[in-house]
């Protein structure tokens, strides 16, 4: 997995809330891996759901956790769905028609500064944020700035956890900063899901340029998985996760990265 190229954007959520403008900036260091950065997880009926659904793979999780080194492409159905629970606790939305269908909201005006090293695998409990970033040739980055910030969480997934779709927005200022999609559908006891964050580089002076999506798409089983990551101009590229078929996508797709696993063996690819 490219860790600069997937990771750098999630920055700017470990930055947020440090402080209201017009507040002295805090130095936020990241947090060094994705789990240890997770939010406690909703006690209500839906996070006991999202629970009981997920345990079906922990066992083939917990393995590729410790074998997969930098590519954490494995966690994102779950820190997408654990995500939904809290945000459904904290709004009080309760499904319709069998469908949860709710938008959690946060905006405000915030200041942010923080530096990270090329090293270090940066992570984030948030769907992924966007904010200009220095490049440095030492490997090193720094981020700060402030502003107004607004960020929604727009919700329409099936009540039963059989599929559905997740969408965040970032905006600093009006200007879109971050964006994610995401979506996911079972087939069969298969965990199948695509995702895909707004990609963004940074040029000489430290002003971020779009360069279209950063995709991540693929199927988790009982007994293994099979996760890729690829490059793509627009959402309208994203497969659908209903009919998705990984090996046809790995055929016909230039690659990033693959992470595969079946049981204890774990293999990572990284062309």
């Amino acid at each position: 997995m490219n860790r600069k190229k997937r990771w750098l954007p999630l920055l700017a959520a470990l930055l947020l809330l440090t402080g209201c403008a017009g507040e002295k900036e805090q130095t936020v260091q990241p947090e060094q891996t994705r789990e240890a950065a997770a939010q406690p997880q909703a006690e209500g009926p839906l996070g006991s759901a999202v629970r009981t659904m997920m345990s079906a793979y922990g066992q083939e999780l917990e393995q590729v956790s410790l074998r997969s080194g930098s590519n954490m492409t494995y966690t994102i159905p779950g820190d997408m769905l654990n995500q939904l629970a809290r945000d459904a606790e904290e709004t009080g939305a309760a499904p319709q028609q069998g469908r949860y269908r709710f938008v959690w909201r946060q905006s405000g005006n915030y200041t942010y500064e923080a530096t990270a090293d090329d090293h270090d695998p940066l992570t984030s409990p948030d769907p992924r944020d966007e904010a200009p970033m220095d490049s440095q040739l030492n490997g090193d980055y720094a981020v700060s700035g402030g502003g107004f910030f607004d960020r929604v969480r727009a919700y329409d997934v099936a009540e039963d956890l059989s599929g559905g779709s997740i969408e965040i927005v970032d905006t600093l200022d009006g200007s879109t900063t971050g964006h994610e999609a995401f979506s996911f559908a079972m087939q069969g006891k298969n965990l199948v899901f695509v995702d895909a964050v707004l990609d963004l580089s940074s040029d000489e002076d430290g002003l971020a340029i779009r360069q279209g999506y950063l995709a991540a798409a693929g199927v988790i089983r009982p007994d293994g998985l099979d996760i890729m990551e690829y490059a793509i101009d627009d959402l309208s590229q994203l497969p659908d996760p209903g009919s998705l078929n990984v090996e046809r996508l790995a055929a016909d797709t230039a690659l990033i990265s693959r992470l595969t696993a079946k049981g204890e063996e774990v293999t990572v690819f990284s062309p």
